[in-house]
This record gives structure tokens, sequence and C-alpha cells, in this order.
């Protein structure tokens, strides 16, 4: 799922993450944007989010925080597909 890091999760996403919950789909968050927020709060968001997805047991426990602006983040969820789209190849 992307999310705005800097707005978080809203509610319609946390009814979309109960909804892959109940039909035991697993999903992983992936921030956007994140180098719109400051620097000194990044960790906090990520921390946040994480505490979130927690308590929803088909979430992937991993918040990949990445910037389109930057490429902050970039080459692991590259990477993270890569392995999804083709998982004998990296074994």
């Amino acid at each position: 799922m992307l999310i705005d890091a800097r707005h978080g999760l809203k509610p319609v996403d946390h009814e979309w993450m109960t909804r892959m919950d109940k039909a035991a789909q697993s999903y992983q968050i992936v921030l956007t944007k994140i180098d719109e927020v400051p620097a000194v709060k990044r960790e906090q968001v990520v921390a946040k989010i994480a505490a979130e997805i927690a308590r929803h047991p088909a979430a992937h426990p991993v918040v990949m925080p990445t910037s389109a602006e930057t490429g902050a983040g970039v080459p692991a969820l590259r990477a993270v597909l890569a392995e999804l789209a083709a998982p004998d190849a990296f074994r």
C-alpha cells in the first residue's frame, strides 16, 4: 500500500488493511514523499506507522520509506519487487 508520509494512515487505509487481513492477503506499507517530512521527524513517522500496522496480521512488518524526488529507498523497493516478480531468480 502506498501511504503519503506527510499524512500517515487514514481511515480508508485502515479499512483496506482490515479487508486484506480478513482475506489473508499480505501487503506491505510503502511510505511515499518521505523527503517532505522534516529529517528530525522521519524516524518517528516510520515508527508510528510500524506500530499501527503491528495490529494487522497480514501486514508485512517492515515499512519502506521512499522518495521519488531524492531516490531514497527506491533501490530497496525495486529489489523487493524484483524478488516478488521472480522469486526463484534470487535463491
